[in-house]
């Protein structure tokens, strides 16, 4: 029991230093000089409450999003012309815990833990999408087309395109997403937060020198306004 008890204290001093840490890191922005442009391209920083991604437009700065990750592959047929959606949302998360967790009410707390010790299997989550609205969970930012030129190519880099073939497609949650293998090492350091924050703040955004919590990302991209927010989406 002592040792049980000494554990549990370790345990929950260290759960608090990085929750202080996460809290530090959140807080003190970097870029700070940051403006959106007048003129650039319009993306969404995008929340569940738990998880944070990207909504960029399928064609963009001469980038076509559909290219890249077909309709086709989409378990809904009405997805599968290349037109039908104006808009992808990307995010990046730790394998078992995406394809094992379609619910927060399936939660698995192993599963979790496994994730947050380190894990190399890891995934690109993509939703194909219209007409995103901004609101609670989709937060509009305009940034230069340099500047989403040069996250499109770091979030292409994320993706494990194989030597040879087509990308091999994983079934998603429901007909309008999908699921790619990754690049990348998922931890409690780099969480899918913290992927979000670090590819914004590589493209010279505002943003806090350390993400791992959805709240350190969502902090720097104000609601404008409550109305007309799209519905959370499951976990990512």
């Amino acid at each position: 029991m002592k040792r049980a008890r000494a554990l549990f204290a370790w345990l929950a001093l260290i759960a608090g230093l990085a929750f202080a840490a996460g809290e530090i890191g959140g807080l003190c922005g970097t870029n700070t000089q940051w403006r959106a442009p007048e003129d650039g391209v319009t993306i969404y920083v995008e929340t569940n409450g738990f998880h944070t991604g990207f909504i960029l437009p399928a064609r963009a700065e001469g980038i076509d999003w559909h290219r890249i990750f077909p309709p086709t592959d989409l378990g809904d047929i009405r997805y599968h012309a290349t037109g039908a959606t104006d808009h992808v949302a990307i995010s990046w998360g730790e394998r078992d815990f995406y394809l094992n967790t379609p619910d927060w009410r399936e939660l698995d707390p192993a599963t979790m833990a496994r994730a947050a010790i380190g894990s190399d299997a890891t995934l690109i989550h993509i939703y194909h999408m219209n007409r995103p609205q901004e609101g609670r969970y989709a937060r509009k930012l305009v940034i230069s087309h340099a500047a989403y030129r040069q996250l499109a190519a770091r979030l292409m880099a994320d993706v494990a395109i194989p030597e040879r073939g087509p990308l091999q497609p994983i079934p998603g949650y429901g007909g309008d997403d999908v699921f790619y293998p990754a690049h990348g090492r998922y931890s409690a350091v780099r969480s899918c937060n913290a992927w979000t924050g670090d590819h914004l703040r590589a493209i010279g955004v505002r943003i806090g020198a350390w993400t791992p919590a959805e709240h350190h990302v969502m902090r720097w991209f104000p609601e404008a306004s409550s109305r007309g927010t799209a519905a959370p989406r499951v976990p990512d």
